[in-house]
C-alpha cells in the first residue's frame, strides 16, 4: 500500500510538473547589444568600425526582421537577395531562427564613407505576433566642416523631430490618434482588411515619396523631395497580421510636411465592427 501512495504521488507530481508548463506564456522577441548599451552612439572613422553586435532572441520564431537606414530596407528573414546576409554576418537567412546575432561592422564600413550621425532602425517579429523594434545610432568622426562650404539657409530650416504615433478606427468609426494625426481611411477588403488610406484635410495633399525621404534632416530638405514626389489620392494598404510594417508616406499641407512609416498593423473583429490599428514613427 505505500508502495501504491508513492507511486501516485509522483505521477501526480509529474502531471503537476507538466501542467504548469503548458500554462507558461510565450515570450515576446527582444534586441540586446553585445559588450554596450544599444542606446549608446558608436563611433569610428569612415571604414574602421570593429564589432559591433546585436543579439536578436525569439522563442516563437523569427518572421521577420526588418533592418532599414536611409533608402536601404531589407527583410534578413524572407529576402531572396543573399548579398544582403554578409553586411550583417550572417551566412543564411534567419527565418523561424530561435536567436541570432548581427554584426553591423561590415554594413558600417561600406555604406558609411562620409562623416555624420547616423541611425539604424531593426525591427523584428515573430511568428505568435510579437514585434519588438530598436535603433542603433553611429558617429563617422572626421575632419571638422568648413564653416563657409555650409549653407545658410540649413542652420534657419527647423530640424525634423522623431517621435512614435497609433493610429485606430473601430467599424465605420473615426480615426482616433495619438501622437499625430492626418490620416483617415475605409476598409475596402475584409480578408486581408485593407484599407483605402488617404489624407485626412480636404486642404491636404498625400505623398508616396522615396525611401531616401526619411533621412531629411530639416523641414526645407523635406518640403524639396514631397515636391518632386507623387500625389496621390489615396494608398490601398493590408493591415492583417503586421503587413503594413515598413509602408512610408507624406502628408502635407498648410505649410507642414509630416512623414509617417508604419511600423505595424493589426486587425481585431468585435460586435462594433472590425477595429484596425497602425503603429508608426513619425518625422515632422
Amino acid at each position: 500500500m505505500q508502495w501504491h501512495i508513492r507511486g501516485l504521488l509522483i505521477v501526480l507530481a509529474v502531471v503537476g510538473i507538466r501542467g504548469s508548463t503548458l500554462a507558461a506564456s510565450p515570450l515576446d522577441p527582444s534586441i540586446t547589444a553585445q559588450g554596450f548599451a544599444i542606446e549608446t552612439t558608436r563611433s569610428a572613422a569612415a571604414g574602421e568600425f570593429e564589432a559591433v553586435r546585436v543579439r536578436v532572441e525569439a522563442p516563437e520564431r523569427i518572421a521577420k526582421l526588418l533592418i532599414s537606414q536611409g533608402a536601404f530596407e531589407v527583410d534578413l528573414a524572407t529576402t531572396p537577395d543573399r548579398s544582403s546576409f554578409a553586411l550583417f554576418g550572417l551566412d543564411q537567412r534567419p527565418l523561424n531562427a530561435f536567436d541570432i546575432t548581427l554584426d553591423f561592422s561590415p554594413f558600417l564600413n561600406e555604406r558609411f564613407g562620409e562623416p555624420g550621425n547616423y541611425r539604424i532602425d531593426i525591427i523584428v517579429f515573430d511568428r505568435d505576433g510579437g514585434r519588438s523594434q530598436a535603433s542603433l545610432s553611429v558617429t563617422v568622426v572626421g575632419d571638422e566642416v568648413d564653416e563657409v562650404e555650409t549653407p545658410v539657409d540649413v542652420e534657419r530650416s527647423p530640424a525634423l523631430e522623431e517621435s512614435d504615433a497609433v493610429f485606430r478606427r473601430q467599424g465605420s468609426g473615426e480615426v482616433e490618434s495619438d501622437g499625430a494625426g492626418g490620416l483617415a481611411w475605409v476598409t475596402i477588403e475584409p480578408i486581408d482588411v485593407t484599407i483605402r488610406l488617404r489624407a485626412a484635410a480636404a486642404n491636404a495633399t498625400l505623398h508616396a515619396p522615396g525611401a531616401s525621404s526619411w533621412s531629411a534632416a530639416n523641414q526645407d530638405q523635406l518640403a524639396m523631395i514631397l515636391a518632386d514626389a507623387p500625389s496621390l489620392d489615396y494608398v490601398d494598404i493590408p493591415t492583417a497580421r503586421d503587413q503594413a510594417a515598413g509602408t512610408l508616406i507624406a502628408v502635407s499641407g498648410d505649410g507642414n510636411d509630416v512623414l509617417i512609416r508604419l511600423t505595424g498593423s493589426n486587425t481585431a473583429v468585435s460586435s462594433a465592427g472590425t477595429t484596425v490599428t497602425l503603429t508608426a514613427s513619425v518625422r515632422r
